[in-house]
């Protein structure tokens, strides 16, 4: 149950984060993270646009045709 809390904090972290990012600036979403100790990396990916993230992720993981 300990891993489930944890990842309910850190979503309930991101989405203030990017809260933040919109309202008052990515700085404030940034500071806000490193107050919860969660990754920057959360935001700045969520922050990229969905058809970026897909075609990196596309390069890092092959598929088995």
């Amino acid at each position: 149950m300990t891993q489930r809390r944890t990842d309910e904090r850190t979503a309930l972290a991101t989405e203030y984060a990017l809260f933040l990012a919109e309202t008052r600036g990515i700085g404030a979403g940034m500071v806000y993270l490193d107050s919860c100790n969660v990754s920057r990396d959360i935001l700045l990916r969520a922050m990229q646009g969905p058809g970026a993230r897909r075609s990196r992720e596309r390069r890092q993981h092959r598929r088995n045709d």
